[in-house]
């Protein structure tokens, strides 16, 4: 029964081996590790070219790696000092990152946003021209010159609801359309005044007859709901920052941190904001902080 016990138990830590996708000779890439520089959800979305690359890429880099490890480059003592300063900033953001998780909950109400779009509209303006406009798809040439001997500038959406191969499209709702997203067989379209009907268009997949119901210049400010995402991670990321270097000022508190001035390289009369009182203390005696830390 001890035996059979062990046995089961054994059975049971059994874990499948990792799926290896690359190698080099005897370095591997498992999927394991592959999926540890994505999101889980990015596999329903991402293609598998992509994953490609990014397997490509480390298996360049792996061999540069190695021949550089062959030849020792990890031993000189400047690559040491860089990597050291490397793992220092590592460990910083990690660490800070991990702080900020914990206590970043922060959903921006409708109102924040709402001002911040107030304050910044001149951040959301359109790059480019859209343009909105009904449509009437026929088969051949004739239809749509039989059709447009009876258009006017009321009657287009029962024309379209009568006779295009695109009748249960809602005339009432169309969106606005910017000009990469407008086909080239219709870029008449980008030419044209409000109101404007065009002749017979032919398109790959029929002769068209369209209606300019709107055009928006660039330049004009992009409406609130279509900006509304962006704001919510612009505030998102400002309330991060600002956690960030509350963070940094709570870690400072009873910490003895000096800087001696009067050794740091530079030119004088350049532009410096002198640190708030208490955060240094100004004395020639101290060692120097490491530049750019």
């Amino acid at each position: 029964m001890a035996v059979l016990a062990l046995s089961l138990t054994g059975c049971r830590d059994k874990t499948p081996p990792p799926v290896v996708l690359a190698q080099v000779d005897q370095v591997k890439l498992t999927l394991g590790e592959l999926r540890e520089s994505f999101p889980a959800e990015y596999e329903k979305v991402l293609p598998r070219e992509q994953y490609l690359d990014v397997i490509q890429r480390w298996i360049d880099d792996e061999t540069v790696y190695q021949q550089a490890l062959r030849r020792k480059l990890d031993e000189d003592p400047q690559v040491r000092r860089k990597l050291e300063r490397l793992r220092r900033r590592m460990i910083i953001e990690e660490f800070l990152a991990r702080e900020i998780a914990a206590g970043s909950g922060m959903e921006p109400d409708e109102g924040s946003m709402q001002r911040y779009y107030e304050n910044h509209k001149s951040e959301f303006l359109r790059k480019v021209p859209e343009y909105r406009y009904q449509q009437i798809r026929v088969a051949t040439l004739k239809e749509a010159l039989a059709i447009r001997s009876k258009l006017n500038g009321g009657n287009f959406a029962a024309m379209a609801a009568k006779h295009s191969l695109d009748s249960n499209l809602d005339l009432s709702a169309l969106p606005f359309r910017k000009p990469a997203e407008i086909p080239t067989c219709l870029s008449a379209v980008l030419d044209a005044p409000p109101g404007w009907l065009s002749a017979p268009l032919s398109c790959p997949d029929g002769v068209y007859l369209v209606k300019l119901q709107d055009r928006i210049a660039a330049g004009t400010s992009l409406p609130f709901s279509e900006v509304r995402e962006a704001i919510s991670g612009q505030l998102v990321m400002q309330h991060k920052g600002r956690m960030r270097e509350t963070k940094i000022r709570q870690y400072k508190e009873g910490v003895a941190i000096s800087l001696n001035v009067d050794q740091i390289p530079g030119q004088e009369g350049g532009a410096y904001a002198a640190p708030a009182p208490g955060d240094y203390t100004d004395t020639a005696s101290e060692e120097r902080l490491p530049p750019g830390e």
